[in-house]
């Protein structure tokens, strides 16, 4: 049975195909428009690209599938290929399946956190999805309890107000300090960059802008209007720009504590209504991964699942497994191993070749004997690294096929990617990836975090070893690797502790700031050729920039 998902709201769209329950390819629009979280293209689109990407993986056409599932918070005009042939689920149904039904778990408490997601109307007025909670067992899914919030204005816009949504919370604090990213949405990422920098001073006073109380979170249109208030006022009241860059720090500060006292929280009462020691998260909040680390530390669940796709570009995923599971009636098992993000299409050697003989009087090529002992040897050196490899990895974190890889222990490492690479803010860290029986030398935890969706803290006695990829607080957003997902960035991995003694790297996404990361041999020529990068890898080949 083959089953295609698309999934996204009015911004990452994405499609999924999944064959007898098997994930054959998933892909992000984005990584094919070429245009950031691919928001505001759906009146544009004539044809879905991810969804054909898909099938193609699979040498199939639209009349080849058998079911068509999507979320029904999806922009219909994106869907409007297949509209007449689609089944739609729920948003967060589409996210809790996205994450239950690719954890390794026979019986999981989900919780679901974003900013909004499908619609109802109550006495005339508009009401959105923000939190959900459910179990999952052999059966499926059963919505335990949902929470809803009020939506401010007549008509769907970006800029929509709407109530009890830790998502919105979040991305409004972002854009009231000054975070904004393609098409006016909030940047919560740099928000939470940012916070290790703040200080507590606002935290009681955001606390005081919400209710939380037993496995409920409420915020109020009028809290909502009071949160941008407090900020523009700080903000109006600060002398000089560092006293306003100080009040952005310590709103980031502020909004972050408390989405990790609230998500804490709702997680201790879904563990008493379920009794589950597994927990499921899934909605753009679990891309909180300092938050998701506090939940293993502070709550009872023993396990914790975080689907890497886990915003909206990752209900393609969620939509499709429930058409296996659930409309298909094919009863859940976990799958034995680990699930594996890698489900872009693997670009042929003669497709490399091409993109590479189209700019070959712009660069050098060579094929070493062995591939992991040059780069190593290049990276120990000095060398920023573009690393492309295998299928691209599903959500917005890279993971070692569409990577952009630096020494961590140069101190200077840091500024020089933010600024001559990525072109981004200088206060954004960069994650570490390291080897997994190597892991808790180096951090202070021994659960692996294979998606880089936890933030452990780096031990004290290593954080001068590895400063490029130590926080200001002395964490960092790990990334394990193991072998039986990625063996080749393994093999890297031990070539460079051979030749240095540190099993770590410092690992960000292929891509220049505020474009999508590389999913094509030509997209990483691009960004290798426009960019301060000094090594490009495209499989088995090492390419430097020619001599002007």
């Amino acid at each position: 049975m083959r089953i295609l998902g698309l999934g996204g709201s009015h911004h990452d769209f994405a499609a999924c195909l999944v064959e007898d329950g098997r994930i054959v390819a998933a892909v992000e629009e984005e990584r094919l428009t070429r245009v950031k979280i691919a928001f505001g293209l759906g009146p544009r689109l004539q044809r879905c690209l991810a969804a054909d990407y898909v099938l193609a993986e699979a040498g199939l056409g639209p009349e080849d599938v058998d079911l068509i599932v999507a979320n029904d918070f999806l922009n219909p005009v994106y869907s409007l290929r297949y509209r007449d042939r689609i089944e739609w689920i729920g948003h967060h149904l589409s996210h809790a399946a996205s994450t239950f039904y690719t954890s390794p778990f026979q019986r999981a408490a989900v919780m679901v956190m974003d900013g909004r997601g499908s619609e109802v109307e109550r006495d005339g007025e508009r009401h959105g999805e923000t939190i959900s909670f459910y179990t999952g067992d052999a059966r499926g899914l059963t919505l335990l309890r949902g929470i809803t919030g009020r939506i401010a204005t007549a008509e769907q816009r970006l800029d929509d107000t709407y109530e009890n949504s830790i998502g919105w919370m979040y991305e409004a604090v972002s854009k009231e300090i000054g975070f904004h990213t393609v098409g006016g949405m909030g940047a919560p990422g740099k928000t939470m960059g940012l916070a290790p920098y703040g200080t507590a001073r606002y935290v009681e006073a955001l606390a005081g802008l919400y209710d939380l109380t037993d496995g409920d979170f409420r915020q109020s249109l009028a809290q909502q209007e009071a949160v941008r208030a407090l900020i523009a006022g700080e903000l109006a009241r600060a002398v000089g720009a560092e006293a306003a860059e100080q009040v952005r720090a310590d709103f980031a500060y502020a909004v972050q504590a408390n989405t990790e006292r609230i998500v804490v929280e709702l997680a201790r009462w879904l563990h008493r209504e379920t009794g589950a020691t597994d927990l499921c998260l899934a909605g753009g909040v679990a891309l909180n991964s300092v938050a998701n680390h506090l939940i293993l530390r502070e709550t009872p669940f023993e396990r914790v699942h975080i689907v890497p796709a886990a915003g909206d570009n990752g209900t393609a995923i969620g939509a499709a497994l429930h058409g296996h599971h659930a409309l298909g009636g094919n009863p859940w098992a976990p799958a034995a191993g680990l699930f594996s993000p890698y489900l872009g299409r693997l670009y042929a050697a003669e497709e490399i070749e091409a993109a590479v003989a189209a700019r070959a009087d712009r660069l050098t090529v060579e094929r070493p004997e062995d591939l992991c002992a040059t780069v190593a040897r290049e990276l120990a050196d000095g060398a920023v690294v573009g690393w492309f490899q295998g299928r691209s990895e599903i959500g917005p974190r890279a993971l070692g096929n569409r990577s952009i890889l630096a020494d961590p222990r140069d101190p200077a490492m840091k500024d020089r990617i933010n600024a001559k690479v990525k072109h981004r803010e200088a206060f954004r860290p960069f994650a570490p990836v390291v080897l997994e029986e190597r892991q808790t030398e180096y951090f202070a935890s021994a659960v692996p975090a294979h998606y880089m969706l936890l933030v452990p803290q780096v031990r004290p006695e290593r954080r001068a070893v590895i400063p490029a990829v130590t926080h200001v607080d002395g964490s960092a957003r790990l990334q394990t690797a193991t072998p039986e997902l990625n063996p080749r960035l393994c093999e890297l991995l031990g070539a460079f502790d051979r030749l240095t003694g540190v099993p770590v790297l410092l690992n960000t996404s292929f891509n220049d700031n505020e474009e999508p990361i590389v999913e094509t041999p030509e997209d990483a020529l691009r960004c290798f050729l426009s960019t301060d990068l000094d090594v490009l890898v495209l499989h088995d080949l090492v390419i430097r920039k020619a001599a002007a």
